[in-house]
C-alpha cells in the first residue's frame, strides 16, 4: 500500500468516527479497540499476526499491561495501551506503560483512546522530553501523515522510529528499569541508615546498621511484591504506613510486619527480641517517603510494579547492589562508594541472564531428561550464590518437573492448598553458601518471592539451605576467614548438580590462605586464581554421574598454574566447553570467561561439545552455539596446555610443531613471564590520569611508558 493509499484509508477512519461520535463513546473500551485502534494500524501494514492482545484482567482493582504487544518477527517492538474514548490519557497512565516497557526492555510505548495518540521513548528519564510524537487530535493524524507513518510496519522494520528517537537525543543513555529501581534502593538504604544514626547516635555499628536496613528492605521488598501480584494478606499494602500520622508511621508499618509474619513466616519477618530491626525506631517522614520510592521513582519518572519485575531483574538490581559500600562519614552519616575495590576483594560479577539458562539448561535440564531419576530427589548446590540468580533457574526446573511428576489426587491437594510444590522444593533441593552475608539474605529474598502464595505459610525449614561462609575453607579454626563447614545435609557427594560463577579473585589477593590450600587442594598452585579450588571443591560434593557447571576464566587452560587443575578434570566426563575469549561477557571486566559442563563420570567423552564464540550479538546463545559448535576428543587433552581449537587447526599446529624448535630450545633457556605489577590498579595508568600526573611534575612523564599486552597483537603488528 502506498503512502497516499494509507492516508485515504485514515481519513475515512476518522470521517467515520467523527460521523459515529456520540455511539463511540458509549462503547466499551474493547470495543473501541475493534473498530477503531486495530484498523488504524492495520492501514499502518500491521497484520493481526503482528501483534498480540492482551486479556483483560481483574485482580484487587488491577488490569494487565499493556492492551497490545507489537512484533517484528519474534522481537517485541512497542508496546500499545487504549482507553476509551473520552478518557484522557493522564499523566499516571503514560507513565505506567511506559515503565511497563522499559521492564521488559521494549524501547518504545503508545497510549491512545484514539482521539489523541502519544508516542513515547521510554529509555529517557525525562518525563516531558521522552514523548517522540503527540497527535492531540484525529485530525492530525492527516495533518501530520509523514509522522504516522513512522508507526507503519514497515518503519519499525527499518528503525525508523529508533532514528528519530537517536535524532531527538532520546536513545543515549540506554537505560533499563533496573537502574532507577538501583538508585531508589540505594537512597533508601541511605535514608534508614542515617536515621538510625540520628536517633541512636552510635549505638550500632557500621556493620549492623548495614544488618537492619538490609532486612527492612528485603520485608519491604516482599510485600511489594505480593502486592503487585496480588497475594497480599487481606490486601495490606504499604500505603497503609504512609496514611497514618508521622509518629505511627513506624508502629504500623511493624503491624504490617506482624501480620505478614503470621501468614508466610520463613524468618523473614521473624520478630525477633535479638533482631534489631524489630527493636529500633524510625522517624515517621522517612518512613513515608521511602515508601513512596517503592511505587513510583523519586523523579517520578517510573511506576514501579514488581509482577513485571522479575526474580532475575530483581537479582541484577542486588548484585549492583551489594557492590555498593555503606561506609560512615566523619560526622557519622552514611556514606556509599561504588566499592569497586569491595567488588575485586570479593569477585562480584553479575551473571547475565542467558549465561544462567545455559549452564541451569545443561545441567539441571540434562539431569532431569533421565527418567529413572526423581525430580523432587535432586539436590542442587550454587557455592557462590549471590542473588541467587542460577537457584531461581533450576527452581523453575524443579517446579515444572515435580509438578508433573505428581498423581492427578495429588494435584488436586495442591489446589486446596494441603501441598506445596514450590515449598518443598525450597525445602529438599535448593542449597546456596555464600560469602557475602547480605546476598545470603538476598537469596532467601529471591526464593521466598518464587515460593509465595496467597494466605500460605511458608516452612521455617527454607531458611536452613541458604549458608552464609567460605565454601573454599572449611577449617572453622580459620575464623577471619568465614570458614564454611561441608557437612551433614552439605557433606561431600551428596549433590546431584553444583552450578553458578565462583568469584574472580587473584592470587595475591589470598596469600595467607595458600598453606592451607596446599594442604587441602590436589589442584594448589601457587599462582592460582581462587577459581582453581571451586573447580575440586565443586567436582567432590557432587554425587557419582552429577552434573557441573561454571562460568570461569578460561586461564587455566594454557597457564601453567592450571595443570594441576587439567590434571584433575581430565579423569572425568567433559560434556560442553564454550569459550569467550575477549568478549565482555561482563561489562565491567575483562576476565576472558568460558563455561564448562562436567559429568562425574571416570570416563572420557570423544566428543565434547565445543563453541569458540567471535560475537554476544545473538538472539539465542543455544542456537548459537549448535551453529558454530565443532567435536573434540577429550583424549587429545594432557596435562599439557589445553588447545580448543578445530581439528583442522589442530592438524596444522601439529605440523608445525613436529618440523620447528620451541623457542626455549632455540635460545637454550626458559622463556619467563614479561612485566608483571602485581597490583595493575596501581601501576597501569589511563591516559586522563597520565596527565594529570604531568600537571605536577612533566619528568613524570619519562618513567610513564605505554604498556603493551597480548590483546593488541594481530599477529602481524600492534594495533
Amino acid at each position: 500500500m502506498t503512502d497516499e493509499q494509507i492516508k485515504t484509508k485514515v481519513q475515512n477512519l476518522i470521517d467515520e468516527f467523527r460521523i459515529n461520535y456520540q455511539e463511540y463513546k458509549k462503547e466499551s473500551e474493547a470495543s473501541i479497540e475493534t473498530k477503531l485502534i486495530e484498523p488504524l494500524f492495520k492501514h499502518l501494514g500491521w497484520t493481526e499476526k503482528d501483534f498480540k492482545k492482551r486479556e483483560k484482567t481483574q485482580r484487587e482493582g488491577k488490569r494487565g499491561f499493556a492492551d497490545y504487544t507489537f512484533y517484528i518477527g519474534d522481537k517485541k517492538v512497542f508496546f500499545l495501551e487504549v482507553k476509551k474514548i473520552g478518557v484522557p490519557l493522564y499523566k499516571d497512565a503514560d507513565t505506567q506503560v511506559v515503565s511497563y516497557a522499559l521492564s521488559k526492555s521494549v524501547p518504545i510505548a503508545i497510549s491512545t483512546n484514539f482521539e489523541e495518540l502519544k508516542v513515547f521513548c521510554v529509555e529517557e528519564e525525562n518525563i516531558v522530553k521522552r514523548k517522540i510524537m503527540v497527535f492531540s487530535t484525529p485530525e492530525e493524524y492527516i495533518e501530520n501523515i509523514h509522522d504516522l507513518l513512522l508507526l507503519s510496519k514497515s518503519s519499525f522494520e527499518q528503525n525508523l522510529l529508533l532514528k528519530k528517537a537517536e535524532n531527538l537525543g532520546l536513545l543515549k543513555k540506554r537505560i533499563t528499569i533496573d537502574k532507577p529501581l538501583l538508585d531508589d534502593l540505594i537512597l533508601i538504604r541511605k535514608y534508614i541508615a542515617d536515621d538510625i544514626e540520628k536517633i541512636y547516635h552510635g549505638k550500632y555499628q557500621p556493620n549492623e546498621k548495614e544488618e537492619i536496613t538490609q532486612r527492612i528492605i528485603d520485608r519491604l521488598i516482599f510485600i511489594r511484591k505480593c502486592e503487585d501480584t496480588g497475594i497480599n494478606p487481606e490486601n495490606l499494602i504499604l500505603k497503609d504506613a504512609v496514611a497514618v500520622p508521622d509518629n505511627r508511621a513506624y508502629s504500623k508499618l511493624k503491624e504490617i510486619f506482624e501480620k505478614y509474619n503470621d501468614v508466610y513466616n520463613s524468618g523473614l519477618f521473624a520478630i525477633n527480641k535479638d533482631n534489631d530491626c524489630d527493636k529500633i525506631t524510625i522517624n515517621g517522614e522517612i518512613i513515608k517517603k521511602l515508601i513512596r520510592y517503592l511505587y513510583t521513582s523519586k523523579n517520578e519518572g517510573y511506576i514501579y510494579n514488581f509482577e513485571w519485575i522479575t526474580a532475575d531483574l530483581l537479582g541484577q538490581v542486588y548484585e549492583q547492589y551489594l557492590g555498593k559500600i555503606l561506609l560512615e562519614s566523619k560526622t557519622g552519616k552514611a556514606k556509599l562508594t561504588n566499592g569497586q575495590a569491595h567488588r575485586k576483594e570479593q569477585g562480584i560479577y553479575y551473571t547475565p541472564t542467558y549465561i544462567v539458562d545455559y549452564i541451569v539448561k545443561n545441567t539441571v535440564g540434562e539431569l532431569l531428561k533421565d527418567k529413572k531419576i526423581k525430580a523432587k530427589k535432586i539436590k542442587v548446590l550454587d557455592p557462590a550464590c549471590g542473588s541467587g540468580s542460577f537457584l531461581i533457574k533450576a527452581f523453575d526446573y524443579l517446579r515444572v518437573n515435580i509438578s508433573s511428576e505428581k498423581s492427578s489426587k495429588q494435584r488436586m491437594f495442591d489446589s486446596q492448598g494441603l501441598y506445596s510444590v514450590k515449598t518443598e522444593i525450597l525445602k529438599n533441593n535448593l542449597y546456596g553458601v555464600d560469602l557475602d552475608n547480605k546476598a545470603v539474605e538476598i537469596t532467601k529474598l529471591n526464593l521466598l518471592l518464587k515460593a509465595a502464595e496467597k494466605n500460605r505459610r511458608l516452612p521455617e525449614e527454607i531458611d536452613l539451605h541458604i549458608k552464609h561462609g567460605n565454601s573454599v575453607i572449611d577449617d572453622e579454626t580459620i575464623v577471619e576467614y568465614n570458614a564454611f563447614k561441608w557437612q551433614g545435609d552439605f557433606k561431600e557427594g551428596s549433590f546431584d548438580v553444583v552450578i553458578g560463577n565462583p568469584p574472580y579473585v587473584r592470587q595475591e589477593e589470598f596469600s595467607a590462605l595458600k598453606p592451607y590450600l596446599q594442604k587441602n587442594y590436589e589442584v594448589y598452585n601457587g599462582m592460582a586464581d581462587l577459581y582453581v579450588y571451586f573447580f575440586e571443591r565443586e567436582i567432590k560434593l557432587l554425587k557419582d554421574g552429577g552434573y557441573f557447571g561454571m562460568i570461569v576464566s578460561n586461564k587455566w587452560l594454557r597457564a601453567g598454574y592450571g595443570a594441576n587443575l587439567r590434571k584433575f578434570i581430565s579423569k572425568y566426563w567433559i560434556e560442553t566447553f564454550i569459550d569467550f575469549g575477549d568478549l565482555k561477557v561482563f561489562p565491567e571486566a575483562t576476565i576472558y570467561p568460558c563455561i564448562i559442563v562436567i559429568r562425574k563420570i571416570n570416563k572420557l567423552n570423544p566428543k565434547i561439545q565445543v563453541c569458540k564464540m567471535e560475537t554476544l550479538n545473538f538472539d539465542s546463545l543455544e542456537e548459537y552455539i549448535k551453529s558454530k559448535q565443532f567435536i573434540i576428543n577429550q583424549k587429545e587433552f594432557g596435562e599439557n596446555d589445553w588447545n580448543i581449537q578445530r581439528k583442522e587447526a589442530n592438524d596444522i599446529l601439529k605440523k608445525i610443531k613436529a618440523n620447528s624448535i620451541p623457542i626455549e630450545d632455540y635460545v637454550g633457556n626458559k622463556i619467563f613471564y614479561g612485566l608483571k605489577t602485581g597490583l595493575n590498579e596501581a601501576f597501569i595508568v589511563d591516559e586522563i590520569t597520565r596527565k594529570e600526573l604531568m600537571r605536577s611534575d612533566e619528568k613524570i612523564g619519562d618513567y610513564i611508558k605505554p604498556v603493551v599486552i597480548g590483546q593488541h597483537y594481530n599477529g602481524i603488528s600492534l594495533q
